[in-house]
């Protein structure tokens, strides 16, 4: 009966305690339910604030890209500051967009600006807050006001009292930047680059504005009063020589070579006793080339002298057209740029606006001016191309030496400049090998497929570029080239999307440009076009634009060469304005600090 009643007892205080347990565990659940619940509004809230200035930063970095294009359409000065209009126009478009989204911010207290520039000490990219120009741009967002009444109140706990507090600070930051770019220029220097400036232009130009082109070509190497080397009494180029003393020329009907170069007085000397020049060569002719280093050569022999004068006459005398057997100042440059265009044949023709390439030349330079005066952190690399291309990395000709070798891809835009201005149409030769341009310029952006070692030179952080330019149509590729089995052009030329390629060719000139292009595409290249004049391929160079995520720019080349010349620039302030899409970076500042 004793143990009745004990065994009862028991049970009614086993029953006791678990009450008063499961009363201690119900708090507990309540609570670690309290904060799931909490803990889950605040990652919801944090997701939403972290989407909405995200895609701010992004919207906003937009507004400096649009003021950056709109100053590469119009020709203003692009530089930006925090407070300038595209700045102000990024403050407002963040608002906007963070409101969309659901999530206030203060466009003036939770916006801000800075520059971001490469450190080649530590091969990073630090940003320089408040630094000029913009292009970088941070938004954040807040939920940290004590007034609950307000936009930017801070997060309240539902279940706050349950962990003695009943609101939460959140923040959130997104920063965006446009993108510096690596970027080589790939120009056409072939022969054709001085078409427009030929007697062979009459047709399309007219043969007055050719005229007064090549009249004005004359002019400027009057004027740069160049002298032979080793005679540098002497002036290469002059009003006169023998009868050879005027634009139009002087008229000798006869076909004999050797009567024509007497009759002109080419072979003329000075006086064995002539006080300053006794028995040189009066009339030697001008341009004697360059030696392999660039030197340019002395005063070219007697007998050098004459032969070159004779072939000079042999062109003119064999020619049709309103100059045939007119021995002149236009005769004789459209003889150079027809038959001795090349550095090592005259030695002086780069002094020369000859076109389309003095086009080039002026758009290249506004190019980088504008860089210059942009001051995103751009470096640029400069490639040319004939039959083979060639890295512009150093120039000596005598008269200055350029030197960019030990860092290719270089900022100091001035030598890059100097370097292709003191070149000419048909530089090295006459043709048009594309496809080697652009193979040494993905080298010197990314370095060689051959070669694991070679990393090119390309900084880390930096959009490799190619801007291609071409007056005419590829006809070079490597002997023994073609086209690999594995090459699927509607793998690259699809834009449609309709299974079909949209471009293609059978031309193995054609084949290797393009080709060249898409192994650059897979390296992650990005490439811009230029298609200038009415003999360029067009058809490839949008190609190749389209499937290297680039723009393509045709210069149709117009009516006049002031027509080409505005045209050209155009085209260079388009390309130089168009920045990369701005893209989100990893903060670098703590939030807790903004």
């Amino acid at each position: 009966m004793r143990t009745q009643l004990n065994s009862a007892s028991n049970r009614s205080q086993r029953r006791g305690i678990i009450i008063v347990l499961t009363g201690f565990l119900l708090i507990g659940i309540f609570a670690f339910m309290a904060l799931t619940v909490d803990t889950g509004r605040i990652v919801l809230t944090e997701t939403e604030m972290q989407n909405a200035v995200d895609a701010a930063a992004l919207a906003a970095s937009q507004e400096i890209a649009a003021a950056v294009h709109e100053a590469g359409q119009t020709g203003i000065d692009p530089s930006l500051d925090p407070n300038s209009i595209a700045a102000e126009a990024a403050r407002l478009m963040a608002s906007k967009v963070a409101e969309a989204n659901g999530v206030f911010i203060d466009p003036q207290r939770d916006v801000r600006f800075g520059k971001r520039r490469y450190d080649p000490n530590t091969n990073t990219w630090p940003i320089d807050w408040g630094a000029n120009p913009v292009n970088v741009v941070q938004v954040v967002a807040r939920r940290n006001n004590s007034d609950s009444a307000a936009p930017d109140a801070a997060l309240p706990l539902a279940f706050g009292w349950a962990v003695g507090r009943d609101s939460v600070d959140i923040l959130a930051s997104a920063t965006a930047f446009v993108e510096a770019r690596d970027m080589v220029l790939v120009l056409d220097f072939s022969g054709s680059m001085s078409d427009d400036t030929e007697f062979k232009a009459f047709d399309s130009l007219g043969q007055s504005q050719v005229e007064a082109s090549i009249d004005r070509m004359y002019q400027q190497l009057l004027d740069a009063d160049v002298r032979w080397p080793d005679h540098p009494e002497r002036a290469k180029w002059l009003t006169e020589y023998g009868e050879i003393d005027s634009a139009e020329g002087t008229y000798v009907s006869s076909n004999d070579t050797n009567y024509i170069f007497e009759a002109l007085g080419l072979g003329d000397k000075y006086p064995s006793d002539d006080p300053n020049f006794p028995g040189q060569l009066k009339y030697p002719y001008p341009q004697s080339g360059r030696y392999s280093d660039g030197t340019p050569k002395g005063m070219p022999s007697e007998y050098t002298s004459r032969n070159l004068w004779k072939n000079y006459i042999s062109s003119v005398k064999s020619m049709g057209g309103p100059y045939h057997k007119k021995y002149g100042y236009r005769s004789l440059l459209n003889y150079m740029q027809k038959s001795r265009i090349q550095w090592y044949q005259s030695e002086d023709l780069w002094r020369t606006s000859h076109y389309p390439f003095h086009a080039v030349k002026n758009g290249t330079s506004l190019f980088l001016d504008f860089l210059g005066e942009l001051d995103f952190g751009d470096e640029v690399g400069l490639v040319s191309y004939g039959t083979y291309s060639v890295w512009e990395t150093t120039h000596y000709d005598g008269e200055v030496t350029l030197d960019t070798s030990s860092n290719p891809i270089t900022s100091n835009y001035g030598v890059i400049d100097a370097i292709q201005r003191r070149h000419q149409a048909g530089h090295y030769d006459s043709y048009t090998g594309m496809g080697d341009g652009v193979l040494k310029a993905r080298e010197m952006l990314v370095g060689s497929a051959d070669d694991p070692s070679d990393e090119g030179h390309v900084r880390y952080g930096a959009r490799p570029t190619i801007i291609l330019m071409t007056d005419g149509q590829a006809n070079r590729y490597p002997s023994g080239w073609s086209l690999p089995s594995n090459f699927h052009w509607n793998d690259w030329t699809d834009f449609d999307g309709d299974g079909v390629a949209d471009y293609s060719t059978s031309n193995t000139n054609k084949q290797y440009a393009f080709y060249e292009a898409t192994e650059a595409i897979r390296r992650g290249i990005t490439i811009h076009t230029m298609a200038v004049g009415a003999n360029a391929d067009r058809d490839i160079m949008r190609a190749i634009a389209a499937a290297g995520d680039g723009v393509f720019i045709s210069v149709p080349g117009g009516s006049t060469i002031a027509e080409m010349e505005s045209q050209m620039i155009e085209a260079f302030s388009e390309i130089a304005a168009k920045v990369p899409p701005a893209k989100l970076v990893f903060e670098e500042t703590p939030v807790d600090q903004l």
